[in-house]
């Protein structure tokens, strides 16, 4: 809460103040805690025309040191994988946000998502790009996954995780003003050079 909502503000202070038309939806501007089918059908309802998720990681216990920035996005091929193995893991949960209902909704929005695997892939490339070029933070590279947290919005959507917070040196720099302003205006700088591709299609 003390990085991660803090960038994504500045981050769509920024967007506002470039582009005041563009309506920014965020799952949350205070500290409180959002569930999936929240994130997903908000974006969904609002017909969002890109989904940007900003997270700080962690490593495991068992892990090895970890440290730098990643940027994820679903993998059109592994989608019908993803949401299987969604359903399974985390079935109780998305049975008790979603509903009987609502999980075929769920699973058409996925795999509705496959569309827009390209655009995924040029947002996450940039993002890479502009953080190594505008920020302190190595880089652990672009990532095709079935990641759940993302999982439903049918639209362009990205994870980034902008960084280790069991790391000293990444806590500190994500932490500090300077560090949350350098990825805020990497996300950006981002999100400009995706919004011309976008305008142009």
């Amino acid at each position: 809460k003390n990085i991660v909502l803090p960038v994504t503000m500045k981050l769509g202070k920024l967007i506002e103040q470039r582009y005041p038309g563009i309506k920014i939806i965020y799952s949350r501007t205070t500290d409180e805690y959002t569930t999936v089918k929240e994130r997903t059908t908000q974006a969904n309802e609002n017909k969002a025309k890109l989904f940007i998720s900003i997270h700080a990681n962690h490593k495991k216990l068992e892990e090895s040191d970890k440290k730098g920035f990643e940027v994820y996005l679903l993998n059109k091929e592994r989608m019908p994988e993803a949401v299987q193995f969604t359903l399974k893991e985390n079935y109780k949960l998305l049975f008790t946000q979603f509903g009987n209902d609502s999980l075929d909704k769920f699973i058409f929005a996925s795999l509705a998502h496959a569309g827009y695997t390209r655009l995924s892939e040029y947002l996450a490339n940039i993002i890479e790009m502009n953080m190594l070029s505008y920020t302190e933070l190595e880089t652990r590279g672009v990532f095709q996954a079935g990641n759940w947290v993302t999982l439903g919005a049918s639209m362009p959507t990205v994870l980034v995780e902008t960084g280790y917070l069991s790391d000293i040196n990444d806590e500190k720099y994500l932490s500090s003003e300077k560090g949350q302003n350098d990825v805020a205006i990497s996300l950006f700088n981002a999100f400009q050079n995706f919004k011309i591709l976008y305008e142009s299609q």
